[in-house]
C-alpha cells in the first residue's frame, strides 16, 4: 500500500517517536508538581518543546499554548475572542472553504447571535483564513487578509495546519492576531496542537480547572505528546526547504503523468499559489467510485473529518464544483518520504482507474 493521503496525516517521525517513548517510560512526573524531580523534568520537556514549536513559527515560546489539537486550538481562538466581542461586533467572516474545525464553532456562534458576513465590516470582530487549504493546497495571501481585518478593527484567526510540513511559518509575517498547529499534521505524534497568540492579546478560556497554560487552557498537559510534538517541529525548521523542493518535484511528476494520460482532468488551485505536496482532482462527468478503484494506494476524496459522511467536499462545492463531481474528486497527498517510483505507480493507478470507469456501462 503506498501512502498517499499525508494532508491527513502525517507518519510520525522515529526521533519524533523516540520522544514519545521516553517522556512515557522515564521518570513519571506531573509538569505542574514541579516540588520533585519528575515533575521538574516533565516541565522541562513541555518548555523544550514550546521553545521549538515557537522557533518553527519565529515567535516566542509564551506567545503559544498547547492543546489537544488543532480542534481544540480553532475552538479556543473562535469562542476565545467572539465570547467578548459577541455583544458589540457580532460580525464574522468565514469562508466555506475553511475546516470543519472552524466552520463549525463559527456555525455554533450563529445560531447565538453572531452574523456570517462575506467581506469585513466595522462590526465585524473575526475573520477566518487558513493558510494552506486542506483539500486543494491553495496558499491564501494572509498579510492582506490580515491587513484588510485590521483596517476595519476585525482580528484574524488562522487554521495553518497544513503549512509547517511544506513551508516556512512567519507569525509575523502572516500577521494574523491568532495561529493553529497540529502535531500530526507535520510528522509528529497526534492528539497535541498549538495556538500562537499575539503577545497582548486576550481570550477567554473554554477548559476551567487547574489553571494550565496560563489559565487559558487548564488541565495535565501530555507531555509525550508534547515532547514529540517539539521534536518534530525542529525537524520541520531543519528540512524545511529540502522537503518543499522534493515534494515540487514530485508533485510536478504526478500531475504531469495524470495530465498527459486524462486531458481533461481538472487540478483543482493549480492557476495558483500552492502548498507542494497536494493534488486534489477532479474528472468531470466520471462514473462514481474513482476512490475505490485504488486498492493499492492509500488516497481521499477529501477532508478526513468527512470521510464515511456521503457528502461530497465542502471545499469543491464552494468552488462551484457539482455535487456528483466534488464527491468523486481524489486528493492526492504526497510526503517526505515519497519516491519518484511511488509517484509513478499512484499516477498509473489513479489513471487506470479512471479509464475503467469511463469504459462500457
Amino acid at each position: 500500500m503506498i501512502y498517499a493521503d499525508h494532508n491527513a496525516t502525517t507518519p510520525c517521525l522515529p526521533e519524533a517517536a523516540a520522544a514519545v517513548a521516553a517522556a512515557l517510560v522515564d521518570m513519571p512526573g506531573n509538569p505542574s508538581a514541579r516540588h520533585h524531580p519528575g515533575g521538574r523534568a516533565a516541565q522541562a520537556r513541555v518548555d523544550q518543546a514550546r521553545t521549538e514549536v515557537a522557533a518553527l513559527l519565529n515567535a516566542r515560546p509564551d506567545s503559544l499554548i498547547f492543546t489537544s489539537g488543532a480542534t481544540e486550538a480553532c475552538n479556543l481562538a473562535i469562542f476565545g475572542i467572539m465570547e467578548r466581542l459577541l455583544a458589540t461586533r457580532p460580525g464574522i467572516a468565514c469562508p466555506a472553504t475553511e475546516h470543519a474545525a472552524v466552520r463549525a464553532p463559527v456555525a455554533r456562534l450563529a445560531e447565538a447571535g453572531a452574523i456570517i458576513v462575506q467581506e469585513p465590516d466595522s462590526r465585524t470582530g473575526l475573520v477566518c483564513a487558513m493558510l494552506v487549504n486542506h483539500e486543494t493546497g491553495v496558499i491564501q495571501d494572509l498579510p492582506a487578509i490580515s491587513a484588510a481585518a485590521h483596517a476595519v478593527g476585525a482580528l484574524v484567526v488562522c487554521d495553518a495546519s497544513q503549512a509547517p510540513a511544506r513551508l516556512a511559518v512567519d507569525v509575523a509575517a502572516l500577521g494574523a492576531d491568532l495561529v493553529v498547529m497540529s502535531s500530526h499534521k507535520m510528522y509528529g505524534p497526534p492528539g497535541v496542537g498549538a495556538l500562537w497568540i499575539r503577545p497582548g492579546l486576550g481570550l477567554a478560556p473554554q477548559l476551567y480547572g487547574g489553571g494550565q497554560e496560563r489559565g487559558l487552557r487548564s488541565g495535565t498537559l501530555n507531555v509525550p505528546a508534547i515532547a514529540g510534538f517539539g521534536v518534530a517541529a525542529r525537524v520541520a525548521r531543519e528540512r524545511v526547504a529540502t522537503r518543499s523542493t522534493h515534494l515540487t518535484h514530485l508533485t510536478a511528476r504526478l500531475e504531469a503523468h495524470l495530465r498527459d494520460a486524462l486531458p481533461a482532468l481538472v487540478i483543482h488551485g493549480s492557476t495558483g499559489p500552492r502548498a507542494p505536496g497536494t493534488s486534489m482532482i477532479t474528472l468531470p462527468g466520471l462514473r462514481s467510485g474513482w476512490l475505490a478503484q485504488l486498492s493499492s494506494i492509500a488516497a481521499s476524496a477529501g477532508s478526513a473529518c468527512a470521510s464515511g459522511t456521503g457528502e461530497p467536499s465542502s471545499v469543491l462545492t464552494a468552488l462551484g464544483v457539482a455535487p456528483a463531481d466534488a464527491r468523486n474528486s481524489l486528493r492526492l497527498g504526497l510526503g517526505e518520504g515519497t519516491t519518484a517510483a511511488e509517484v509513478d505507480l499512484i499516477a498509473a493507478e489513479v489513471i487506470r482507474g479512471a479509464l475503467r470507469l469511463m469504459g462500457p456501462g
